[in-house]
C-alpha cells in the first residue's frame, strides 16, 4: 500500500504544476463552485463549462476510521481506509477539462453475508457466507470529464468514469472478489437568451467475479444464494464461483434558466429515466447454473432555485425525488449429465420472484455569506426527507415495508487566523420510523436460522431510528511550493450515532473519525 500511495502522489506532484500555477484563493473551491454554478451536479458534463474556477489541482491524504454495532447486516463492524487523490480542472481557451484518480485501502472487520464488490444494491441475487472476517479491499476510481464550446450558444460534453477493485479474506470460505464499473456520458446544450436546455445519457458496464476457495477441508463450509428476503440456496464452498455481468442505460433532460454566475435569480431542473441489469450466473464452461436475473427501472428530478440577494448573501432551495422499482428472475433448473460426463444444468421454469418499490424525496435549504473574494463566512443548512422501501418474495410470501423520515441542520463558521482560515463546523441528523411491517407466511422450517440471523436484522437496521452529531474542523493556510501559490490544507472530522433502540444481533452506536492533510494549487 506505502508504494502506491508514494507512486500516486510523486505522479500527482508531478503533473499539478502544469495544471494550475495561478496565485488567486482556492479556499473551500468545492462550495465556490455549487454557488456559482446552477448546474452543479448535474448529469450533463457540458454543465463544467459554468464552473467559476477552472484552474485548480487538489492533492489529498485522508485516513478513516469507523466503529460501532449499529449498522447493515452486511457491513463490518470497524473499516479503517488509508485514501490518496488527486483531481484537476483546467481550461484552454474553448475547452474545460476535469479529472480525478482516487486510491483506496480499506480493512474492514467481522464482515459476512455479502461477497460482493460493485454489484448494485438493489439486487437481490447476494452471494454470501455466514462466518464473520476481516476483508482486505483495494479500489481505483478515475474518471475524466471535458466540455466544448464550438460557439457561442452550444455546448458539447463527454465524462467517463472507471472504478475497478478487490478484495478477500482469509478465512474459510475465502472469497476473492475483482470487479469492475465502466460508465460512458456524453452531453449536449444549447443556450437561447437567458435560457439553456440540455440533454445527455450514459451508459455503463459491470463485471464481477467471486472465487471461494477452503484450506481446511475438514469442516463443511457453505455459500448462500441469497434470492431476496432471506430466501437462499446453500452450496458447498469449495471451488465454488460466481460471475456477475450487467449494464445500466438512462438518459436525462436539464433546462436551465440565468446559469451565469452573477445573476440574481437561477433556477435549474433534471428529469432522468435510467433502467439497468444484472445476470449471476454461477461455474464455468458447460456446467453454468443460472444464480438470478435482477432488473431495474427508475425515474428522479432534481429542482435547485438560486437567489442571489447581494453579491454576499446567496440562498439555495433544492428538491430532488425519485422512483425505482426492481424485479428478480429466478430460474428453476435440473442437473444432468451429458453425452461426455459433464454435469449441466437445464433450465425448467423461470419467474418473477422478487419485486421492489423504493421511492423518495428530499427539500434542502443552504444559505452563504460571502466576503469580498467569494470565500463563504457563514454557512447554514438544513434539510428534510422521506423515503419508502417495499420488497415482496412471492416464493414463500415474505413481504418486508418501512418509511422513515429524515431531517438534519448544521452551520459552519470560516475565521481568518493569521495568514489562513480557520472553518468550524457543525451537523446533527435525526431519522424516524414511521410504518414498518415483516410478514412471513409459507417458509420452510429450514429456514428459520437465516431469518433469525440475517433477514430481521437486515430490516431491523434499515428501519430503527436514530439520532446523529458531528463536528469538524478545516485549516487552510497559503504557502509557495517550487514556486506555485498554493494552500496547504489540515482537517478532522467526526460524528457519532446512536440508534433509539437496539437491533438485535448489532447494536445501538456508531461511530467515525477522520483527517486528511493535502495541498490545492
Amino acid at each position: 500500500m506505502t508504494k502506491r500511495l508514494f507512486s500516486l502522489l510523486t505522479l500527482a506532484a508531478t503533473v499539478s504544476p502544469f495544471i494550475s500555477a495561478q496565485s488567486d484563493s482556492k479556499v473551500d473551491y468545492a462550495d465556490r463552485q455549487y454557488l456559482g454554478n446552477i448546474q452543479a451536479g448535474s448529469n450533463n458534463p457540458s454543465a463544467l463549462h459554468f464552473m467559476p474556477i477552472t484552474d485548480l489541482a487538489d492533492i489529498h491524504v485522508e485516513y478513516r476510521h469507523t466503529g460501532g454495532k449499529f449498522h447493515l447486516i452486511d457491513e463490518g463492524n470497524r473499516l479503517n481506509s488509508w485514501i490518496a487523490s488527486f483531481s484537476g480542472m483546467k481550461r484552454i481557451d474553448k475547452v474545460t477539462f476535469a479529472g480525478s484518480l482516487v486510491y483506496d485501502n480499506t480493512s474492514e472487520s467481522e464482515r459476512s453475508w455479502n461477497n460482493t464488490l460493485f454489484v448494485s444494491d438493489r439486487n437481490p441475487f447476494i452471494i454470501g457466507d455466514s462466518l464473520k472476517s476481516k476483508f482486505s479491499t483495494e479500489t481505483f476510481h478515475l474518471d475524466g470529464s471535458a466540455a466544448y464550446r464550438p460557439s457561442e450558444n452550444l455546448l458539447l460534453g463527454l465524462g467517463a468514469v472507471y472504478n475497478v477493485g478487490s478484495s478477500a479474506t482469509q478465512k474459510d470460505p475465502r472469497p476473492e472478489i475483482k470487479g469492475m464499473r465502466f460508465r460512458l456520458t456524453p452531453g449536449v446544450e444549447y443556450s437561447f437568451g437567458a435560457h439553456t436546455l440540455g440533454l445527455s445519457g450514459d451508459v455503463e458496464w459491470l463485471s464481477e467475479e467471486v472465487q471461494h476457495t477452503v484450506v481446511r477441508t475438514t469442516t463443511k463450509q457453505y455459500v448462500f444464494l441469497f434470492q431476496g428476503l432471506g430466501v437462499f440456496e446453500a452450496k458447498d464452498a469449495i471451488g465454488y464461483r460466481r460471475k456477475y455481468n450487467g449494464t445500466h442505460w438512462g438518459a436525462q433532460v436539464q433546462y436551465a434558466i440565468n446559469p451565469t454566475q452573477e445573476a440574481k435569480v437561477s433556477n435549474f431542473i433534471q428529469v432522468a429515466y435510467f433502467g439497468e441489469y444484472e445476470d449471476a450466473v454461477d461455474g464455468s464452461g458447460n456446467s453454468r447454473y443460472k444464480g438470478g436475473r435482477y432488473s431495474g427501472s427508475g425515474f428522479s428530478i432534481s429542482e435547485r432555485f438560486r437567489l442571489r440577494v447581494s453579491p454576499y448573501t446567496v440562498h439555495n432551495f433544492s428538491l430532488e425525488a425519485d422512483m425505482a422499482d426492481s424485479k428478480g428472475k429466478w430460474y428453476t433448473q435440473r442437473s444432468q449429465t451429458d453425452a461426455d460426463g459433464n454435469l449441466i444444468y437445464e433450465v425448467i421454469n423461470e419467474s418473477d420472484n422478487f419485486t421492489g418499490n423504493f421511492s423518495s424525496a428530499t427539500l434542502r435549504y443552504d444559505f452563504n455569506r460571502l466576503n469580498e473574494g467569494g470565500i463563504p463566512l457563514w454557512q447554514a443548512r438544513a434539510a428534510a426527507g422521506i423515503n419508502q422501501s417495499v420488497s415482496k418474495n412471492k416464493l414463500y410470501a415474505a413481504k418486508e415495508s418501512y418509511t422513515n423520515f429524515t431531517c438534519s441542520a448544521g452551520a459552519t463558521k470560516r475565521f481568518p487566523i493569521k495568514k489562513g482560515w480557520l472553518a468550524a463546523n457543525i451537523d446533527a441528523a435525526f431519522m424516524m420510523n414511521l410504518e414498518k411491517s415483516l410478514k412471513i407466511s409459507e417458509m420452510p422450517e429450514t429456514y428459520s436460522k437465516i431469518m433469525a440471523l440475517y433477514t430481521r436484522p437486515a430490516y431491523n437496521a434499515a428501519s430503527t431510528g436514530y439520532w446523529q452529531a458531528g463536528l469538524g474542523l478545516t485549516y487552510s493556510l497559503p504557502v509557495r511550493i517550487l514556486g506555485y501559490a498554493s494552500l496547504l490544507e489540515i482537517s478532522a472530522e467526526g460524528d457519532f450515532r446512536n440508534a433509539t433502540k437496539k437491533v438485535n444481533l448489532l447494536g445501538s452506536d456508531r461511530f467515525y473519525a477522520g483527517g486528511k492533510v493535502g495541498f490545492i494549487f
